[in-house]
């Protein structure tokens, strides 16, 4: 297997916490992988529940095996399933719903990791001796071609049926959601806080209700020059190009500043019109007003009627406003693009 995939069980030791039982590969900054402990550390509701970080998406399931030798009667582990996005063609609906299909099949690997016999005790002994692998090292040979015999078995039964390299990708399958705004709203900041937040989401205690936060590689600021004539994205160098090949918006605005609302819908304005013009169905848009700390914001009404929200509506096109103070109100940021990724998949 290539580190495109990455299977990995890890479980909560009551003396030195969430500690890794076994991974295929190593988890480290350095291939960008999440902090799977961390996410073990701050929740214990049994599950299923899928995770997005950076390059890596992930699949888990947590559960418990009842041991008389554990604090509370029983053992809470937690198996993970990671890919790297880049490996979908279509990478916002593929992933998602590859991951969700996977569910059942974690479930089945924890109940076959339930009936490992010697497991539960051999988590509680001394992990003295213990190198830079991992905890399975320390097992006795029975116990350990056990284990390793039902890991294998699941990480082929997860593995796509196709061969994973690194792709080179053809531009006609890139899919993006575009970020878009007049100059100096904070598309920049957006972009950055977004990566923040979701790294620092590893430790909300909601994780096994199912979030599928949005994948981050999808992200990119819709550049223009300064009369509009020209737009570009990393892939392509007309605006043609970049609408036709886009799964979502994301419109900013300067929410005290009535002449960055003018401006941003002028942009995206030419952005919906070049859309009507290769005859593709608009994709969901999030419009969000930017608060600046103490600065007056403007009136909700204006702004619906500025940016034609309630018409749009009634032609069919999802849409939504929401005013946030990119710098500060994370949850909100989260809410919003949890709409986004549903209305996309």
């Amino acid at each position: 297997m290539s580190q495109n995939q990455i299977l990995c069980i890890t479980y909560f030791d009551h003396v030195i916490g969430p500690s890794t039982l076994y991974s295929s590969e190593p988890l480290t900054e350095s291939n960008d992988t999440p902090d799977i402990n961390r996410i073990l550390e701050f929740n214990d509701e049994e599950g299923t529940f899928i995770f997005a970080y950076r390059k890596y998406q992930t699949v888990n399931y947590i559960f418990f095996i009842d041991s008389d030798l554990a604090r509370g009667g029983r053992e809470l582990m937690m198996i993970t399933y990671m890919i790297k996005t880049a490996i979908f063609k279509d990478e916002i609906v593929d992933v998602f719903k590859y991951l969700d299909s996977k569910g059942p099949v974690l479930e089945d690997f924890a109940s076959e990791v339930k009936s490992l016999k010697e497991l539960t005790s051999f988590l509680h002994e001394k992990k003295s001796g213990l190198t830079d692998d991992y905890l399975l090292e320390l097992a006795n040979d029975d116990l350990k071609s056990n284990f390793l015999e039902v890991f294998n078995k699941y990480f082929i039964k997860l593995a796509p049926k196709y061969r994973l390299e690194t792709p080179i990708k053809d531009k006609r399958i890139i899919k993006k959601i575009f970020i878009i705004g007049a100059p100096r709203v904070g598309k920049i900041t957006f972009l950055k806080n977004v990566e923040l937040i979701q790294f620092l989401n590893i430790r909300r205690n909601d994780l096994p209700s199912r979030i599928f936060e949005v994948v981050i590689e999808n992200l990119e600021i819709l550049n223009y020059n300064d009369n509009l004539s020209d737009f570009e994205c990393r892939e392509f160098g007309n605006l043609e190009n970049c609408v036709n090949f886009s799964q979502g918006f994301i419109v900013l605005f300067n929410l005290s500043d009535k002449n960055s609302a003018l401006r941003t819908k002028e942009i995206f304005q030419i952005v919906d019109n070049t859309r009507l013009e290769i005859e593709k169905d608009l994709a969901p848009i999030l419009i969000i007003g930017n608060k600046f700390h103490n600065k007056e914001k403007l009136d909700p009404k204006f702004v619906s009627e500025t940016f034609e929200i309630e018409e749009l509506k009634e032609i069919g096109v999802k849409i939504r406003y929401c005013p946030i103070n990119i710098l500060k109100e994370d949850e909100k940021i989260i809410d919003a693009l949890r709409w986004l990724i549903k209305s996309i998949i």
